[in-house]
């Protein structure tokens, strides 16, 4: 007979996931918490608070592995030969050096291309926040219940002699 704990363990994981979710949200995520945090809840408020962009980083890391490799290959296909029934012995050195010359250019050429989108975003959310320090709007706050359902509220008549309202 086989078995198999998956089931309770994707339980576990769904559960845990929910609670660590609602803690993220009481004691990292709002900003008034953020100064009493220590370094790591510091960086976790600025990462789910998206105050820096995180695929700048993952993209740059590809953009030297993808230069790095066009190189290497380049120079790898310096020294490779093959053999064809029809051709005979080829040498792949001419491709290596156009390898090695064009390749970092083109792998330059598409990271600026996509570079080009994330700056839009970048410079965008900048502007945004430089509009909203400037404007200094309050979000709008939902009273509370006693100020809600308080009596004056739901006086619709009032005496008022300075607007001409209707006297009841």
């Amino acid at each position: 007979m086989y078995s198999s704990s998956m089931g309770f363990v994707s339980i576990l994981a769904v559960i845990s996931t929910i609670a660590l979710t609602v803690l993220a949200y009481i004691f990292i995520i709002p900003e008034k918490k953020r100064a009493r945090l220590n370094k790591l809840g510091q960086f976790l408020h600025d990462v789910f608070n998206f105050k820096f962009l995180i695929i700048e980083k993952i993209m740059q890391f590809f953009y030297v592995l993808a230069t790095i490799s066009v190189i290497c290959l380049g120079v790898a296909m310096l020294f490779g030969f093959g053999y064809s029934r029809y051709m005979g012995f080829q040498w792949y050195g001419f491709y290596g050096i156009l390898l090695v010359i064009l390749g970092p250019i083109a792998v330059r050429i598409a990271y600026e291309a996509a570079m080009l989108f994330l700056l839009l975003v970048k410079n965008v959310i900048q502007i945004n926040r430089k509009m909203a320090d400037q404007t200094a709007e309050k979000d709008y706050e939902f009273p509370g219940f006693k100020a809600l359902f308080a009596k004056e509220n739901f006086d619709f008549f009032k005496k008022n002699n300075n607007q001409g309202g209707p006297n009841v």
